[in-house]
């Protein structure tokens, strides 16, 4: 719920409830443990690199090396500026493509769920942590509790803000509600509801923000035309596809209207008309053996895409037709794979440790 009395809580006075977890030093050794944090690559995915620098006070660099990342978010004005979600130490944020990171002094410890940059203004951040929305107007010099849900062992589970109206903001609960507002985050009504399901996305159409796609954990799909005012399923589409329902993760392809990858139980799907009709991409191997974590497009070439399983990842230049497989840098989890809009060369992924 909206705080009752009108005022903001200050980040600084929740992340002391929160603990963070104390990262490498540039010393360290490498093993199994130090293969967390980011890693890049400049030349389309051939080689990797960690780029974990942190710069600390006094001059100190410390590293990511052992860091978990949830999400990695990229500022949809400024491809160099990316914002990644830890698992125990707050938000990391790099204004030079990741050559070296900073943390927001306010926002250094705790588990950050997801981060969204309000398209026209680059200095208002939104990010959700357990059942709390945060948002800085300032760069991140100051953050403020915006909203709170009144379950606390309820979580914000996705986020996402209008491509071209910054005050409009959704939010996914574990509860199978999506929360809308029209106020930047201060003002919500319940848009959906989903019982006993948990919301894992929300995808807003880069073309048409009008319509947003919603990922369930246990229901699949589903679509609202109005702004989220009305929802359908897409589970018809979806049903010849067993364990389709089974979510994991629904990217939109920006650089063509109405066409979007979907990763389920089943593998991966493709749609070029918004979600009315699929078509199967053959993985490398086939897709009833492939166990797919995260997947990506190139924002500017429909063609390529990369995903990711627990060793390797596959990268397809002509839309699926054919495939190049590459083996992990890291024994890690992927947890997020991000293309440059500016270089489809420049291919981030973020690890953290399985949960196995």
């Amino acid at each position: 719920m909206a705080n009752p009395l009108g005022r903001v809580i200050a980040l600084a006075a929740a992340a002391v409830l929160l603990s963070g977890c104390t990262l490498a030093s540039t010393n360290q050794t490498s093993s199994a443990k130090s293969s967390g944090g980011v890693w890049r690559s400049n030349d389309g995915a051939k080689t990797f690199m960690q780029i974990n620098d942190l710069m600390a006070t006094r001059g100190r660099i410390l590293t990511l090396n052992t860091a978990d990342i949830n999400s990695l978010t990229l500022d949809p004005q400024d491809p160099l500026t990316v914002y990644a979600a830890s698992a125990a130490n707050g938000i990391f944020y790099t204004i030079d493509g990741g050559n070296s990171w900073q943390q927001f002094k306010a926002l250094t410890a705790g588990s950050i769920n997801d981060i969204s940059v309000d398209s026209q203004n680059k200095c208002v951040i939104y990010a959700t942590a357990a059942n709390k929305l945060f948002k800085t107007e300032n760069c991140g010099r100051d953050w403020n509790n915006i909203y709170y849900h009144q379950k606390s062992q309820v979580v914000l589970t996705a986020l996402a803000v209008d491509p071209k109206s910054g005050g409009v903001v959704y939010l996914g609960t574990s509860e199978g509600e999506v929360l809308k507002s029209l106020d930047g985050g201060h003002a919500w009504v319940t848009s959906y509801r989903l019982e006993r399901d948990k919301i894992m996305d929300i995808v807003i159409d880069p073309f048409e923000p009008r319509i947003v796609f919603v990922g369930s954990a246990k229901k699949g799909l589903f679509k609202s035309l109005t702004g989220g005012a009305s929802w359908s399923s897409l589970g018809a589409g979806l049903e010849s596809y067993v364990g389709s329902h089974e979510y994991r993760k629904l990217i939109y392809d920006a650089a063509t209207p109405n066409s979007l990858l979907f990763i389920s139980k089943f593998g991966l799907l493709k749609t070029v008309d918004g979600g009315n009709t699929w078509r199967i991409i053959e993985l490398l191997p086939a897709h009833k053996t492939t166990n797919i974590l995260m997947v990506a497009v190139n924002p500017a070439n429909s063609n390529e895409f990369y995903y990711a399983t627990a060793s390797t990842l596959v990268k397809t230049s002509d839309g699926g037709l054919s495939w190049s497989s590459k083996q992990l840098p890291y024994s890690r989890s992927t947890t997020d794979i991000k293309i440059s809009p500016a270089s489809g060369n420049v291919v981030y992924l973020t690890t953290k440790q399985s949960s196995n």
